[in-house]
Formats: structure tokens, sequence, C-alpha cells
């Protein structure tokens, strides 16, 4: 009864992510019919640091600007022998480049990216914009992958630390969030596991905030 109580929670609580990107406009590439993915228009950084990250890049089958920087993982997330690559594009300023560190935290988050390999050329197939957190002194968060698909743990320590992870599985060519293990070692000790049934639960319905969601939720 209880879990039910916590998946009708979440359903209302979890909305569709917004995966649309900007359209290209002159980058001087030869890639204009592709999207790109420029750097936030409402951040913080002082010009010198914007100044040294002009230009894009080209890669994973779409074009992003340098103020990212991409960390791949290579997965055959639909087990077709070809090698496709989970991509993790991070503001260049959290590897403390040249004293960078502006504000940004309310809104300059990681993006996650699927690109997939076709006759030897990668093309974007799924953009998540709302699923991932940057890494604090008190929150570490990694992907690592499964045979068909892939895990994003998050571990937050300090006095309560509140230990998840979400697994992801390829089927009905898209991506589905199939559970959420949740472990407590605060004031509140617990473990639960939050499953869910087939094809209901996508990974663009996946936001970062569920996370807090669920330990507000469990924590009551």
């Amino acid at each position: 009864m209880k879990c039910n109580l916590y998946l009708l929670f979440l359903s209302i609580i979890l909305f569709s992510c917004n995966n649309k990107i900007e359209k290209n406009v002159d980058l001087h590439l030869n890639h204009l019919s592709k999207d790109t993915l420029f750097e936030p228009k409402n951040n913080l950084l002082e010009k010198k640091c914007l100044d040294q990250v002009k230009g894009y890049k080209d890669k994973y089958g779409i074009v992003f600007s340098n103020y990212y920087r991409d960390q791949p993982i290579p997965f055959d997330f639909d087990n077709n022998k070809i090698v496709d690559t989970i991509v993790i594009l991070t503001p260049f300023y959290k590897d403390g480049f040249d004293g960078c560190f502006p504000n940004n935290s309310e809104f300059d988050f990681p993006i996650l990216l699927i690109s997939k390999t076709t006759e030897g050329k990668s093309k974007v197939f799924k953009t998540y914009i709302d699923a991932l957190k940057c890494n604090t002194s008190v929150y570490y968060e990694e992907i690592t992958t499964t045979k068909n698909g892939f895990i994003i743990s998050k571990d937050i320590t300090g006095n309560n630390g509140f230990y998840t992870k979400t697994y992801i599985s390829f089927k009905h060519n898209d991506f589905y969030v199939d559970s959420i293990s949740v472990e407590s070692w605060g004031f509140l000790r617990y473990q639960k596991t939050l499953k869910f049934i087939n094809k209901t639960f996508t990974l663009s319905r996946y936001k970062r905030t569920d996370i807090d969601s669920i330990r507000t939720v469990l924590n009551k």
C-alpha cells in the first residue's frame, strides 16, 4: 500500500522534460543542418572566462559549444555489437579552469546525450537536459553501464547520508526507468526500491529533482 502511495506521488511530481535544443546559427562550420547546444544565456561568468571557450565542437553527431567538456562512456545499448556512446556534457569551469567559478549552480547542470553509431557515423539518439546534477563536496553522481542500459548513482553525504541508484534500460526503442533504489543512513535508516511497470516511466520524464522528492516523502 505504501509503495503505491509513493508511486502515486511520483506520478504527480514527474513531468516531461523538454528535450528540444536551439537550432544552429552561423558557426562557420559545414554542418548547418545539425542542432547545436549553446552555452547558457544567463550564465554569470566573466567575459575573460567566456573568451577562452569560444567556438564549437562537432562530435557524437551534434555541434556543441566549447563551454562544455565532454565525458564519453562507450556502451552497446541495443546489443547489435556496435559500440554507441553515453556523453556527459559538463560546464568547463567545473574542472577549476583558470579560476572561473561562477555561481551558476541553480541552472547550469550537465547535459546527458545518447549517441548511436550507424554505418560508422555517430548520431544523437536522445538528449536529456534535466536529468543530471553537478558534483559538489557533499554530492557525487556517476553513470555506469549495464548490459542493456545504465545506472545513475547519486551519493549525498554529510550528517544524513542518502544513496540512490536509478536503473535505466533500453526497450521499445526508448530508455525507461525500471526502478529506483534508495538507502538512508541518517536519523531515519531504511532501504527501499521503487519499481515501475514496463513502458510507464520513460527517461525523458525523469528529473534530477525526483530524488529530492522521494527523500522528502520517505522521511515523513
